[in-house]
């Protein structure tokens, strides 16, 4: 695997408020060494599926946390966003007093592209390698966590909670050095829908982020067959989900392959509105305003919504308290959104399977992916997600 020097490297966000040097990074090298965390509140205030943390040496300078807004997700642990565009950039941990960046913030840096434009020298395939896997049972249905459990012959220990600060490396002490054993994990996506139904017509699906300020219930699928091919799913009551590897999402998440649901923006509806008195009664439900008139501030009541234009006809939404994704909009398909599946809260786990299908080994923009390994094991997944249905 290639490597080259952290230095060369830069982390950065989508609206470039925020550049720090990759100098700050723990590892002189990348690709990084790093954990996947898959506990409910890095889902719920990032609207991804998992995230990486590589290791920071120092704080970020002051003149950088400056520019960031701060949330205290527990009394453990303070994360930091950009206000402008949302993206998580750095956390502390305070019992130990490390700081941490999200794996999807590091790219080359302006200086290492300039110079190397002409020359044989490229980026690494991943910047970061999967060490282990930490809070996998806060998924309840293992997440992306099965199809990551052995990349490129080696196995990626799997831990149900937090791992040891040093855990055991699985090379060295056999399959059993971690507490979580793969085919556990491999059982997870079964075991979660256990005996649970398929939702009713008029049922809805509630989406939160960690703070509440956003919270939504999402009308569960019903498609007919007059759309876009490409949007109406196999089972008409189910949503379709896929990934996305593109520069622009990873720099407003911080995560390199962000997961995306395609909702009908007129199924979505405002849980926070004073109108909302029952969810059994649409004509009680407040619907979400998408779009321009989402920008007006009395458009969405109740809802602590952020509004980043990132070009003129795309919006990004994200919640202004604790920075959790929210939504994806554009005025080319202004009827239908992309909605974070991180923030879902469907009793089956993170996966939602009653109420998504996922498009396996289906990503947007592999190219611009900075986590090949990973974004790999997605794209040869689709045997796997027929197994898991």
């Amino acid at each position: 695997m290639t490597s080259i020097s952290s230095s060369s490297a830069q982390l950065t966000c989508l609206c470039g408020a925020i550049s720090a040097s990759g100098t700050l990074l723990s590892s002189s090298e990348i690709p990084i060494n790093a954990a996947i965390c898959h506990c409910n509140p890095c889902r719920y205030t990032s609207g991804s599926l998992g995230i990486a943390f590589p290791l920071l040496k120092e704080p970020p300078p002051q003149e950088t946390l400056s520019k960031l807004t701060g949330y205290n997700s527990s009394q453990k642990l303070t994360r930091y966003f950009c206000p402008t565009c949302g993206c998580h950039c750095f956390h502390i941990n305070h019992h130990s007093q490390k700081w941490y960046c999200q794996g999807g913030n590091v790219e080359p840096s302006p200086a290492f592209e300039s110079s190397n434009s002409h020359t044989d020298i490229l980026w690494p395939k991943d910047t970061v390698k999967i060490s282990h896997h930490d809070f996998v049972l806060d998924t309840v249905d293992g997440g992306l966590t099965p199809l990551l459990l052995n990349l490129n012959g080696r196995t990626v220990p799997t831990w149900s909670a937090a791992s040891p600060p040093q855990p055991p490396s699985p090379q060295q002490e056999g399959h059993d050095s971690f507490d979580l054993p793969h085919e556990t994990v491999l059982s997870l996506p079964r075991k979660s829908l256990g005996t649970l139904s398929s939702p009713k017509e008029d049922s809805y699906l509630p989406a939160k982020c960690h703070c509440g300020g956003v919270s939504l219930l999402i009308k569960r699928a019903i498609f007919d067959h007059e759309g876009p091919a490409r949007y109406i799913p196999s089972d008409p009551t189910k949503y379709l989900t896929y990934l996305c590897a593109c520069r622009s999402c990873r720099l407003s998440t911080g995560v390199s392959l962000t997961a995306w649901t395609l909702v009908p923006s007129e199924n979505v509806f405002n849980a926070n509105a004073p109108a909302t008195a029952s969810n059994d009664n649409e004509s009680n439900l407040t619907p979400v305003v998408f779009g321009k008139p989402a920008s007006s501030a009395d458009a969405n009541p109740g809802l602590s919504l952020t509004y980043h234009w990132s070009s003129p006809d795309v919006c990004r939404s994200f919640c202004g308290n604790c920075g959790a994704t929210v939504f994806y909009w554009c005025g080319q398909r202004p009827d239908e959104l992309d909605l974070a599946t991180g923030i879902l809260r469907a009793e089956e786990g993170s996966m939602a399977r009653r109420w998504l299908e996922w498009v396996w080994g289906r990503c947007s923009f592999t190219e611009e992916s900075v986590d090949q390994e990973m974004c790999e094991a997605w794209l040869g997944s689709a045997e796997e997600g027929k197994k898991s249905r």
